[in-house]
């Protein structure tokens, strides 16, 4: 457990507290740290030059792209930097050519990050939306979602790992079926990269979205979306910026309204890049791809989830809602009818434990990642057995 111990050292807020909201927001590494306020320095001491400042803005987005490629087994051209998870949603749904009629099936597990656009696709564009049911085996589900599927049908949009019950759908076989019937896939990866090893080239999704501030332990406010090489040339650029252009504005763009666009997915980005969050976003990004690895973090994540539900079985009246067979670092446990929400949250809280609950839903998250140890596990566990034996 050498490797597991060094790692955890960078995180030092995961040292102070039992940490176990990844889901939510992945701790910070003290190096990303270091690396926004070198740039705060910098800039405080220089200023914003604009031959260096954007210099430097370019090569940190380029070599996050290309990390980002080889961690999703994807070319790099192929990746646009975006803000969060439901902003890459929205540079795909008004990208693509709705009509009145048109209809995108989604499923019952969706974040409202991912329901509430295509709503407004709903309001303003007259598309139909359809939602089915994940309940069950994927053998009973998958055959209905494919009868759903009409000549009217667009897109199927699904959750790589669904936030309200930790599970992970089948999203190779939904591509599968997608591409069956010509229609696009859009896939939240807001819970599964960084969670688990992801290759986009083997799932097959025509696009997928996913934050940066999550598994990738990334700052706020930064994320990715990665579009099938074929498909950019067929979709709109909705907002455009001369963030979008091909080189600098004086290279591609002319007053008499000719422009170049950038190559690749790169003609989707739209903000004024902020090399503070980016500079923060790479640091994160060599801590897991370089330092932790994948292989590892996958195989440390299935074992701490595997001890927390193990432990949970002592608890039967804790309903767990995630499938051990089909999970990647969420644990959903539904509460007791006699356990009060605030009583369950002020507990954890003097405990200092961080995870998540659900109020509507009555079901607490846990979220254990690579900085976690088998100590955090058994302290959340024990701080349950004692509330619950209290009650």
């Amino acid at each position: 457990m050498a490797h597991a111990d060094t790692l955890r050292r960078y995180f030092p807020a995961v040292q102070q507290q039992v940490y176990l909201n990844t889901g939510s927001n992945g701790a910070l590494p003290e190096s990303s740290i270091q690396a926004m306020q070198s740039v705060l320095e910098y800039l405080l001491h220089n200023g914003r030059k604009n031959t260096v400042y954007a210099r430097e803005v370019q090569r940190v987005s380029s070599t996050i792209k290309e990390m980002l490629g080889q961690m999703l087994d994807v070319p790099s051209h192929s990746l646009a930097l975006t803000e969060s998870t439901t902003h890459g949603i929205n540079i795909i749904l008004w990208g693509i050519a709705l009509q009145p009629g048109d209809e995108i099936i989604v499923s019952d597990l969706e974040h409202e990050g991912v329901l509430l656009p295509l709503f407004v696709q709903r309001d303003r564009r007259g598309v139909v939306i359809k939602r089915f049911s994940t309940a069950g085996r994927k053998e009973d589900w998958l055959p209905s979602l494919t009868r759903m599927i009409t000549p009217r049908t667009r897109m199927i949009v699904v959750s790589h790992v669904t936030h309200l019950m930790g599970k992970r759908l089948p999203v190779e076989e939904i591509s599968k079926i997608a591409h069956d019937h010509g229609i696009y896939l859009l896939v939240d990866g807001a819970q599964g990269v960084g969670a688990e090893r992801v290759s986009l080239r083997q799932m097959g999704c025509d696009f997928y979205v996913f934050p940066g501030h999550k598994w990738l332990c990334g700052p706020d406010a930064t994320g990715a979306l990665y579009i099938r090489p074929d498909l950019q040339i067929e979709m709109f650029q909705t907002f455009v910026s001369s963030s979008s252009l091909a080189g600098s504005s004086a290279q591609s763009f002319s007053a008499d309204g000719s422009y170049l666009w950038a190559e690749g997915a790169a003609r989707f980005e739209h903000l004024h890049a902020d090399l503070l969050r980016l500079s923060g976003l790479l640091e994160s990004l060599k801590v897991i791809h370089i330092q932790a690895g994948l292989d590892f973090i996958q195989a440390r994540i299935a074992g701490l989830t595997s001890r927390f539900m193990d432990g949970l079985l002592e608890l039967p009246e804790w309903q767990i809602l995630t499938p051990r067979d089909a999970r990647a670092g969420l644990i959903h446990v539904r509460l007791p009818r006699n356990v009060s929400l605030d009583a369950l949250q002020q507990m954890f809280h003097q405990r200092d434990i961080d995870v998540k609950l659900f109020a509507k839903e009555r079901v607490l998250r846990v979220a254990p990642s690579f900085y976690n140890n088998e100590d955090d596990v058994d302290r959340f566990l024990h701080a349950l057995f004692e509330f619950t034996e209290s009650k």
